[in-house]
């Protein structure tokens, strides 16, 4: 893994998927039975003797009194009883190492959900380990959480969603936790999972790492693999077919065997200097390595990044709006001069203040945000003759006209 495999799914209130995805994780319910497991998920036949088998463990923490024990009550009244368009709950998951364990995983996945969550929020979580395209496995972890905070008062299952009374909890619902849901609350989350999985295989050697970033802000010219449906891996599974979706992620992942090399190093550069902004040493136990992981968790999700105060978001629309303005007028400029290059005949007969506009204007690309025309820019400086035929300037325009065309303003 070279890079975090950490997703996030955001559930409102008004829906009804509570009951579906909390007995899908832990395969309860309707998952509970194989044949139902086979043709909800799998997508098999009903006869088929194949069984989904890749639960390895599951449980509901910190559910209050009236839902003790049982996930699938809890998400449904958070779905039913939560302000109109709020969050009702989130889901997460997030991979594990295929090198480890089932122990190590479940130490490692208890790590991060502990720290997440402790003992105030409720969560349903399930480690699930199937079988892999590649013949490995594929080790992850679905977790449900709220942002609700358990703080010791009675509530009944309608008031527990109810708007928090800073003054009067008892008559409120239960507080959502600001720092758990504002604008740098997932990258803190994921950072921190990242952070947590280095420190396992570490502890456990293994040479693999993860980098939180994506490729993009790594600076990796290599595109991401490729999503894959869940048909695409039971055709291949259990039939031994492989789609054409397939079929790409494996060339995909071949190319990338060309990459990862450095893209390890690039991971393992990251943690030897994440370790020393942590205060972490390799000797250090893990206790420890937890410990300074939690402190700088606390302090990125407590820290809500600045934002611009609305007067000067006011100001930057004036001027991106000027800046529109004055990028659609050079828009018409590049229109009229492209006109009058293909009425330019091969005996140029054009008027004397018409003669280099063309790379004049092109000239002047950069003060409107463009990348620069090099080749005009040089002519303009170093005053040139004119050209020896019109076509080099109209083919010049036809593929600035391509170019403007990507920047947004093509004629």
């Amino acid at each position: 893994m070279a890079i975090a495999g950490f997703t996030r799914t955001v559930y409102t209130s008004g829906g009804a998927l509570a009951r579906g995805r909390v007995e899908y994780i832990t395969r309860t319910g309707k998952y509970a039975s194989p044949a139902e497991a086979r043709i909800q998920h799998q997508g098999l036949d009903a006869d088929t003797g194949t069984v989904r088998e890749d639960l390895v463990y599951w449980r509901a923490r910190n559910l209050p009194q009236w839902a003790k024990d049982d996930p699938v009550r809890f998400f449904s009244t958070a779905e039913q009883h939560e302000r109109v368009g709020g969050v009702a709950y989130t889901e997460w998951r997030f991979a594990l190492p295929r090198e480890f364990t089932h122990r190590e995983n479940m130490d490692l996945a208890r790590d991060v959900l502990q720290m997440s969550f402790g003992e105030e929020h409720p969560y349903c979580f399930a480690f699930h380990d199937p079988p892999a395209a590649d013949g490995g496995t594929q080790p992850h972890v679905h977790v449900l959480w709220s942002a609700r905070t358990l703080d010791g008062l009675d509530r009944t299952e309608e008031q527990f969603f109810k708007r928090w009374n800073a003054t009067q909890p008892e008559r409120g619902g239960a507080r959502k936790d600001p720092e758990m849901n504002h604008m740098g609350a997932v990258k803190a989350a994921r950072v921190q999972y990242v952070d947590i999985v280095n420190a396992h295989l570490e502890q456990g050697g293994y040479q693999m790492r993860l980098h939180p970033d994506s490729l993009k802000d790594r600076g990796i010219d290599r595109t991401p693999e490729p999503k894959l449906l869940p048909s695409d891996s039971n055709r291949l599974k259990h039939h031994y077919e492989v789609t054409e979706r397939m079929q790409t992620v494996f060339d995909h992942r071949h190319a990338r065997e060309q990459s990862a090399p450095a893209e390890l190093a690039d991971a393992q550069q990251y943690w030897q200097e994440r370790k020393r902004e942590l205060g972490i040493t390799t000797s250090m136990p893990m206790n420890q390595k937890l410990q300074h992981i939690r402190e700088a968790r606390e302090q990125a999700v407590s820290t809500v990044p600045e934002r611009l105060p609305v007067q000067d978001l006011a100001r930057e629309a004036r001027t991106l709006k000027q800046s529109i303005a004055r990028l659609e007028l050079y828009s018409t400029e590049l229109r009229l001069e492209q006109a009058a290059e293909s009425w330019f005949r091969e005996d140029f007969q054009r008027l004397e203040t018409g003669k280099h506009s063309a790379e004049r204007l092109l000239a002047r690309g950069p003060d409107y945000g463009l990348p620069p025309d090099l080749q005009a820019e040089h002519f303009v400086a170093s005053h040139a003759q004119e050209p020896q035929a019109g076509a080099a300037l109209r083919i010049r325009l036809f593929e600035r006209d391509e170019h403007e065309r990507d920047q947004g303003i093509g004629f």
